[in-house]
């Protein structure tokens, strides 16, 4: 019983070992390759059709928190990466370009606005899709921008956008998080993930993402994101 009692004990301190270094050996894994995310050039966007649809807009003001409509938030972002994806040669699609919304009459009007969006960008010709949005809980200490994603082969490109805005804001810790009832993501058909930029209802981080230099930053790392996924996939 003692020999059983040594060699479970052993048996223990091996996998516990070995948790140990699969864990230290995956967080340097993310920290370079989030080192080569921020170094990346964007000359990988040439020639790119990429689609971008701000969340929400005209009758829908989204999620509101310190006098802020996400709406205004998402919009703002979202002309930002538009014209960085310009710049390094990419056509961008988007599904709105001011305050306004696809909403219609009676039942189901959100949901249509939804896959009206869907629509445009599954019929854009676009190699992936980018939906900005804002956060929002009643918990108003929760921070950090996220990112969505629906169908397990977005997975990698989730995972390399998480990791391009880890420090949004600094010491963001949150992970890249599968979601298969976000009706955009479902209603799909082309690669493409959520971004979730940050809690509006957090005072610290709605101060941020109403300021235009952190709406710049924010922008600069999606598109950096974008660029290595295409460089990482250009052999594909």
């Amino acid at each position: 019983m003692r020999i059983l009692s040594v060699r479970r004990k052993v048996l223990q301190k091996i996998v516990v070992f070995s948790i140990v270094v699969v864990a230290i050996n995956l967080l340097t894994l993310q920290y370079f390759v989030s080192e080569d995310i921020d170094s990346t050039d964007l000359s990988s966007l040439a020639g790119k059709v990429i689609a971008l649809d701000p969340g929400h807009g005209g009758i829908d003001s989204g999620a509101k928190g310190n006098g802020l409509s996400e709406k205004d938030i998402t919009l703002a972002i979202a002309l930002k990466l538009a014209d960085i994806l310009k710049a390094n040669g990419a056509q961008v699609i988007m599904t709105r370009e001011g305050d306004n919304d696809y909403y219609t009459r009676g039942k189901g009007g959100k949901r249509n606005d939804l896959l009206k969006r869907a629509e445009i960008i599954n019929t854009s010709g676009a190699q992936l899709f980018v939906s900005v949005h804002c956060n929002a809980i009643r918990d108003e200490r929760q921070k950090g921008a996220q990112i969505f994603y629906g169908n397990q082969d977005n997975k990698g490109l989730a995972e390399i956008a998480q990791l391009a805005l880890k420090g949004f804001p600094p010491g963001n810790r949150r992970q890249a998080k599968q979601d298969n009832d976000i009706v955009l993501l479902k209603a799909t058909t082309i690669p493409g993930i959520l971004v979730e930029t940050g809690y509006i209802t957090n005072k610290t981080e709605a101060n941020l993402l109403a300021d235009s230099s952190y709406q710049q930053k924010l922008a600069n790392q999606i598109a950096k994101a974008l660029a290595y996924h295409f460089s990482q996939n250009a052999a594909r």
